[in-house]
């Protein structure tokens, strides 16, 4: 029986005025969230999550308006409290944590100042007394040395440490509730979850209702007690965690679950489930189901009037229940090549000796010369990549991915041999027009790497220009095909980037790479911060067009499961050195690399059919600029040896046909290793313990 809720939200709506009418972002949500209790908040993005978190701090844009509903806070009418009462709520009783970490950090002030000036605001604490104890949250959210964070400005930390503060902030006056607003999905999988470790021993600690949006699965399963799934402004699906992972039961959640990628699940078996067109326009929703225009069991009686929930512990926003319960969701399949003897095939790309080399100048006193310190992003890293082959490479932020892949295409100083083609190339020099053609690359973030001032067909057209296709008529008729084979509609040419979604930059982007055939893509985090139904969709696309055009990839993510479910081998990074190679198969199970081991258990998975084992890192990344001796990992490892580990570099140990690591641990030691992941046999071939938490599987 649950206590009384600190907050009840009831029948709310919620409403945009737009110059095309009201778009109504949320209508009629309920949610309760009792006194210790952590309630999931799932959906794609544009459903009305974050709206609901800042309807419920009160905290709309101007052209919002709340035209009917209830939202009541510890006794407190949250729509009725002027805005004087609102601001002593805010940041007092109710906490709240943003996705991007720098746009709620003042780039001006150090961070000190910014933690203070909570304690100083809603404690009342005096400049020093405010201080001490902004010392003291930031040990208590595991900061190291918080005199030396609290001198920083934000630009001076890493995004998981600034992460840490913004939690620290939001607890610092012990709120009743906590609202956290994806506040991992940008983190890679070893910074998540630590952090998601941080919040439940400080929700433990100190009681807080804790409201958790997020469009990951896999962390909603390893944090929240309870779940509520959103689409198109409305509650289709809620329950406990558990229950709904185990036994989804509306074809949006369970489409959302088949969309998320698992370590038994690879690309030769089948593609991942993608919906069918786009979300339903809320300027003007559909009657009926929300989301019927999407749904692969959808009958005439669906778009017939409202559809109400049903109360119970598990509540689902379905007419078709259980007639549906039982019909399996329709699943792509496909045979992709075998890559079977592809050792002797063509190479797309091989790499020797390759090293990337920050000098930073250094000054060591006011009249004596600046020397230079040299970071070694990259360390003598070799590796090939064959003609319609997936090369994953993984490892945490900072570990040296993206300046590998950047030095690929000449975007970072480098040395070292290529080979593409049968012609080798030597670093630095060696760049050249048809290398230029042939290698590609895709970046995380399609707004930085799309021109805001050039339409669509400006942007494909570009790299067509270049390589000297120049007839109107032939470019017209090549951005064409290209839009239509990462289907995007041919009336999207004449649109500026602004006027598209995430995913529809991405697949402009992906369209642009593929403008000059290359023979191999970098992609470069490309579905970080997507939605896992967009996710599924850009990796689908992916190997649709390798199919088509036998590209090579250079896959590089800190998602292992996409990463394990995407690619045939996987090159595990770690302080600019691989410290695994190996199949896409042997990297999943033992024996592994110890961090390989780490970062595979840090992924949290939301499939009902699988029970993990969490393995911790002692610290944080190191410092490139002073990597340790011997074995880089052994500050952090778990199974170190002792003093061969500090102060030996590690020998490369062959585990097998194309599978090798580096480490002192003896083979027979390192297949004695538990499996991180196990199957779990229940009675529902659909049920199991996966709905645990991090905490339950410890």
């Amino acid at each position: 029986m649950m206590t009384r809720p600190v907050l009840r939200v009831s029948n709310l709506h919620v409403s945009y005025h737009t110059s095309r009418g009201p778009l109504q972002v949320l209508r009629g949500v309920n949610l309760d969230i009792a006194a210790g209790e952590v309630v999931g908040l799932v959906g794609e993005s544009g459903s009305g999550k974050s709206t609901m978190a800042y309807a419920i701090v009160r905290y709309l844009s101007p052209n919002a308006i709340i035209p009917q509903g209830d939202m009541v806070f510890e006794g407190d009418d949250l729509l009725a409290l002027p805005q004087k009462q609102l601001g002593t709520i805010r940041g007092k009783r109710i906490g709240m944590v943003y996705q991007d970490p720098n746009t709620s950090l003042n780039p001006t002030l150090r961070l000190g100042e910014q933690v203070a000036e909570v304690l100083k605001r809603h404690e009342r604490l005096a400049n020093a007394d405010a201080w001490q104890r902004g010392k003291e949250l930031l040990t208590s959210v595991k900061l190291a040395d918080p005199e030396f964070i609290m001198s920083k400005f934000p630009h001076e930390i890493s995004g998981g440490e600034k992460q840490r503060l913004l939690i620290a902030m939001a607890l610092a006056c012990q709120p009743s509730l906590l609202i956290l607003d994806e506040p991992t999905t940008a983190l890679d999988a070893t910074t998540s979850a630590g952090i998601l470790d941080l919040l439940l021993t400080l929700q433990e600690r100190t009681g807080s209702a804790v409201l958790y949006i997020t469009h990951e699965l896999g962390t909603i399963s390893a944090i929240a007690k309870r779940i509520s799934v959103i689409y198109a402004g409305k509650i289709i699906e809620e329950g406990a965690t558990r229950e709904v992972l185990a036994k989804a039961r509306h074809p949006y959640t369970r489409a959302l679950l088949a969309s998320v990628p698992n370590p038994y699940q690879t690309k030769q078996g089948r593609r991942l489930v993608t919906f069918a067109g786009p979300p339903p326009e809320l300027i003007d929703p559909p009657a009926g189901c929300v989301f019927q225009a999407r749904c692969p069991f959808v009958r005439e009686e669906c778009r017939q009037g409202e559809i109400e929930v049903p109360a119970g512990d598990h509540k689902t926003a379905c007419i078709r229940l259980p007639e549906i319960s039982r019909e399996p969701l329709p699943l792509p399949h496909l045979s992709p090549p075998s890559l079977e003897g592809q050792d002797e095939g063509l190479e797309a790309l091989l790499v020797e000796d390759l090293r990337v080399i920050y000098r930073r100048p250094s000054l060591l006193g006011r009249f004596r010369a600046a020397r230079q310190s040299r970071v070694y992003a990259v360390d003598g890293v070799g590796f090939k990549i064959h003609q319609g082959e997936s090369l994953g490479l993984v490892g945490e932020s900072g570990c040296g991915k993206s300046s590998l892949a950047r030095a690929l295409v000449g975007l970072e100083q480098s040395t070292g041999r290529l080979k593409l083609g049968g012609r080798i190339l030597t670093l630095p020099t060696g760049f050249d027009e048809d290398y230029r053609k042939r290698v590609q690359i895709i970046f995380q973030h399609p707004d930085h790497s799309l021109n805001p001032r050039q339409s669509v067909r400006e942007i494909i057209s570009r790299p067509l220009v270049i390589s000297g296709v120049t007839g109107s008529a032939e470019l017209g008729h090549r951005v064409s095909e290209l839009l239509e084979q990462v289907r995007l509609p041919l009336g999207y040419a004449g649109r500026y980037p602004h006027q598209l979604s995430g995913g529809e930059k991405q697949r402009v982007a992906i369209a642009r790479a593929f403008a000059t055939r290359p023979s191999l893509v970098i992609c470069d985090e490309i579905t970080s911060g997507l939605d896992v139904s967009v996710q599924a969709s850009i990796v689908n696309l992916l190997g649709d067009l390798q199919d088509s055009y036998q590209t090579a990839y250079l896959f590089i993510s800190h998602d292992l499961n996409l990463v394990r479910h995407f690619a045939d081998r996987i090159a595990v990074m770690y302080l600019g050195r691989f410290v695994e190679f190996g199949e896409a198969e042997q990297l999943f199970n033992p024996p592994y690399h110890p961090y390989t081991e780490a970062l595979l258990s840090a992924a949290p998975i939301p499939d009902a059919a699988l029970a993990g084992r969490r393995v911790r890192l002692h610290g944080n990344l190191p410092s490139p600029k002073s990597p340790p001796a011997g074995c880089h990992f052994h500050t952090r490892c778990l199974r170190k040896l002792g003093k061969v580990c500090e102060s030996d570099p590690p020998p490369g140990v062959e585990l097998g046909a194309r599978h090798w690591l580096s480490c002192h641990i003896s083979k027979n030691e390192l297949r004695s290793f538990p499996a991180i992941w196990k199957r779990v046999v229940t009675n529902d071939s659909r049920s199991a313990d996966n709905g645990a938490t991090m905490r339950d599987r410890q």
